[in-house]
């Protein structure tokens, strides 16, 4: 017996929903006074101290930061970078992140490209 076609196209259905990740980074415009070497670790450095006001949640923990010079096509790499600053309750199975990359953007003086 032949496979129908609801048959044969949900494991590709399943395949392609499955890798599919929101993606959270936002668009700055590096400040001025920085190169995107310095840009990209004030990002790094300001996301994982939690330095910002109001601060995280003590129940939360740094996941991680991304810093990526260039706008959305990888162009203007030395004036705009996407940035992410991601948290996550630790006691939580399968936490999702916190986002706090606003929060960082603007205590670096950066702005929303």
């Amino acid at each position: 017996m032949r496979p129908t076609a609801e048959q044969r196209f949900l494991p590709l259905l399943v395949l392609v929903v499955g890798v599919v990740a929101p993606d959270n980074r936002l668009l700055y415009y590096i400040p001025k006074n920085e190169t995107k070497a310095t840009f990209c670790a004030c990002v790094q450095k300001t996301c994982a101290a939690g330095s910002w006001k109001p601060h995280p949640p003590p129940e939360l923990a740094y996941r991680g930061f991304i810093c990526e010079p260039g706008d959305y096509s990888g162009k203007h790499t030395d004036t705009e970078a996407r940035i992410v600053c991601s948290w996550y309750n630790p006691s939580t199975p399968n936490s999702t992140s916190v986002l706090y990359t606003e929060e960082v953007a603007e205590e670096l003086g950066a702005i929303k490209g």
